[in-house]
């Protein structure tokens, strides 16, 4: 027995869910369905009132509200600007396209395609590219908080842009490289970080290390076992979800309290109000003051959501298996107790009951005026005109001059000339075999889903600094219909690297795979993998 909350299917979508949106009143959601079509709703008691629906030309890669707007971010053209009426408003067109979008204040921060961070006022229309600014280019992480921004790069560099104090750069650790899993900011708006690099004792394993900053000077220093995947502020400072299943409460003077085991990385978590609230493989799991708790989603819930004033979250995500219906968008009052129950039937909620009531052979044939709409107008004047019959009676008296012409015509076509016709059939040349099987065939349309080449295996010498600039090409992917709509490499730790066919990483000493995914627009997939080995290069 297991400690679950009630689950209402909020939406139950026509295709796949990838993003969703909540505003800052926790009133309006929006969701994405499949690669172009977004939706825009008000929640009411559980419910959700249909406000807009919008086509967006490109795929989708972002959903944000920003102040009275839903912002819409595309891997090829930009984000484009919607009201909540879904008119569009104005887009804004960005190289790369556009991986995320945060709120910094009255304005937007995004993470381009091409690795480089903006801020734009979208009233005002100023833009200003702060990589080419302060020299932060190849960006991985960003995050926003109030007036500060934090950025961490391909090669380890981490930057936090202050609006009161100017940029700050976080000084490097250690001289054989480093490379930043994650970043966040508390509450009161200290700066955190998780890190690997090189052991200074050669063989050992990478060392893992969590900091805490604020205002340029490190309060806490721990070294870890686990990587950080995502995070969230919270009353107490941050909520913190790494790749080993387990989520962390983080206080404003660094100290970590776990909170629960989730045993799969963690894909969000977040707090509502005295809820620490976790997403993970097929669930997502909770803790409300002691009590553990957890609700089983039909997809992967990847998208989380949480509403402090109403005390709710919201889930959705995908099981990434391309033959099963849509997974549903749920609810969860955190208002409500908790109850116990079997982990069987965690999945009631989204079952749905597909099985038709049968009919009675007198429900079936009750109504015969749906039988006379196949009868021709003679037909039906016959059985109007004799209302003291029997309806079956009169229907087939009805109809016997037709079940009379049906017979002599199967009559006419004997048994010999059935066994002729057989016969000719028989007999014919392999040519006209031929020509028959091509004419049978003519009108299927064959569909091949893409095939992901991530190239030949690679082997490069590091440089003086320990690292190497690699390039991952799958332009090689083989796609005979055009119909690519996304493409994706990750690293062995399942993380998104980049989302595009070619990409430049920097590398350190020693062997990678990296995993290139294809999706067409049918929402069918394949995937390829590609191994590079790093050597040493120095002579010494």
């Amino acid at each position: 027995m297991v400690l679950t909350r009630t689950v209402s299917p909020l939406v139950r979508p026509s295709n796949k869910v990838s993003h969703l949106a909540l505003d800052n009143e926790g009133v309006l959601l929006a969701w994405n369905e499949g690669r172009h079509e977004v939706f825009i709703g008000r929640i009411e008691s559980n419910q959700v009132r249909m406000e807009a629906s919008v086509q967006h030309p490109h795929s989708i890669t972002s959903l944000h509200f920003h102040r009275d707007s839903l912002i819409v971010g595309d891997e090829l053209e930009g984000f484009t600007v919607y009201s909540t009426a879904g008119v569009l408003k104005q887009t804004v067109e960005v190289d790369g396209g556009v991986q995320s979008i945060a709120s910094l204040g009255s304005r937007l921060a995004f993470l381009s395609g091409m690795g480089e961070v903006h801020l734009i006022d979208i009233e005002g229309e100023m833009s200003v590219n702060l990589s080419e600014l302060h020299g932060c280019h190849d960006v991985v992480h960003f995050a926003v908080h109030s007036q500060k921004l934090a950025v961490a790069t391909q090669d380890g560099r981490v930057f936090v842009m202050d609006d009161d104090k100017g940029p700050w750069s976080r000084p490097p650790r250690g001289t054989m490289g480093e490379r930043i899993t994650g970043l966040g900011f508390t509450q009161q708006g200290s700066f955190f970080l998780s890190r690997e690099g090189h052991a200074l004792v050669a063989g050992e394993e990478e060392a893992i290390e969590f900091e805490l900053w604020r205002d340029g000077e490190l309060i806490v220093r721990l070294e870890q076992r686990m990587r950080l995947l995502t995070s969230n502020p919270a009353a107490q400072g941050a909520v913190l979800g790494f790749d080993d299943g387990s989520v962390y409460s983080l206080d404003e003077q660094g100290e970590l309290t776990l909170v629960m085991e989730t045993k799969h990385p963690v894909f969000a978590c977040l707090q509502v109000n005295d809820s620490i609230v976790a997403s993970s493989w097929f669930y997502v799991h909770g803790k409300t003051k002691d009590m553990l708790w957890k609700v089983e989603h039909q997809g992967m819930p990847t998208c989380l959501a949480g509403n402090e004033t109403s005390g709710s979250v919201i889930f959705a995500g995908d099981d990434q298996n391309d033959y099963t219906a849509p997974e549903p968008i749920g609810f969860v009052d955190l208002n409500e107790s908790t109850y116990e129950c079997d982990e069987a039937e965690l999945s009631l909620w989204f079952s749905v009951e597909s099985t038709p009531p049968s009919l009675s052979a007198e429900e079936l044939y009750a109504d015969t005026d749906d039988l006379l709409m196949h009868l021709t107008q003679d037909e039906q004047d016959a059985y109007t005109n004799t209302p003291s019959a029997d309806s079956s009676d009169v229907l087939l008296e009805a109809m016997g001059d037709v079940a009379d012409d049906v017979h002599d015509a199967t009559s006419a076509f004997d048994e010999d000339s059935m066994t002729e016709e057989l016969n000719k059939i028989e007999h014919l040349s392999v040519e006209e075999t031929s020509d028959l099987m091509d004419a049978l065939s003519a009108t299927v349309d064959h569909v091949f889903k893409p095939q992901a080449v991530a190239g030949e295996a690679q082997d490069h010498l590091a440089d003086a600094d320990g690292t190497c600039v690699v390039l991952l090409d799958g332009r090689g992917t083989e796609d005979p219909h055009n119909h690519i709509s996304s493409w994706s490499w990750h690293n062995e730790r399942g993380e998104e690297v980049a989302a595009a066919p070619q990409v430049k990483v920097r590398l350190p000493i020693g062997k990678h795979v990296f995993e290139l995914r294809v999706v067409d627009r049918d929402g069918s997939w394949t995937t390829d993998r590609v191994e590079i080995l790093v050597r040493d290069g120095s002579t010494s």
